[in-house]
């Protein structure tokens, strides 16, 4: 099971009515949605990582230059109205992203039946918790750019061999070109959903 998307899902568990309620949307669909777009972020930044050095260390920088952990792990329904907490989200989610950001947030709109903005706000908000969650991580195992790049490897490793569905889901990430992204989103971020491994995620130890 991965270690982060774990974390992130029980960081989130408390937030779900306050976060359906922002996106206009119903608990189940928030969580949904939440739980597709988490992997996503993680495969994203996972090829930031290990594009190359420069990449690493943008993100290692993007680490160390926030503020301690609570500036992370605020209240995310309060992220998703905060003009500057989504410009900066924004500016990541398009790193991680790249060309493939709008057909990701349409396949997410679609999954799920929520507006293109919402969509896209929900990735922004959810920046500085997968972040957050990431720093607390990088500081208990004392990583350095490299040792991180390796983190968000095996995390997507073993995201993928946790079900076929979220190694469809993170197939979006091995194409060649943009072609189908938001189909294969919609699709398979609809597939996670009911095999219930959102429900799993957010289910408590």
């Amino acid at each position: 099971m991965s270690e982060l998307y774990r974390s992130i899902m029980s960081e989130m568990a408390d937030q779900v009515g306050e976060i359906a309620t922002e996106l206009g949307t119903d608990e189940e669909t928030a969580k949904g949605a939440i739980g597709t777009a988490v992997p996503l972020m993680l495969g994203g930044l996972s090829r930031l990582a290990s594009s190359s050095d420069e990449g690493a260390l943008a993100l290692f920088d993007a680490l160390e230059e926030e503020e301690e952990e609570k500036g992370f792990l605020g209240n995310m329904a309060s992220l998703l109205t905060s003009p500057l907490a989504l410009a900066a989200g924004g500016m990541m989610v398009n790193k991680m992203f790249g060309g493939r950001k709008g057909p990701i947030e349409a396949g997410l709109s679609s999954a799920f039946g929520l507006g293109r903005k919402e969509s896209g706000n929900l990735f922004m908000a959810l920046t500085p918790v997968v972040l957050g969650t990431l720093r607390k991580h990088r500081r208990e195992k004392k990583l350095d750019s490299a040792g991180v790049a390796d983190l968000l490897r095996r995390e997507e490793r073993q995201i993928r061999e946790d079900s076929k569905e979220l190694d469809g889901l993170l197939g979006v990430f091995d194409r060649d070109d943009d072609g189908g992204v938001l189909d294969d989103v919609a699709k398979m971020g609809a597939a996670v959903v009911g095999a219930g491994i959102v429900a799993r995620m957010f289910k408590r130890d």
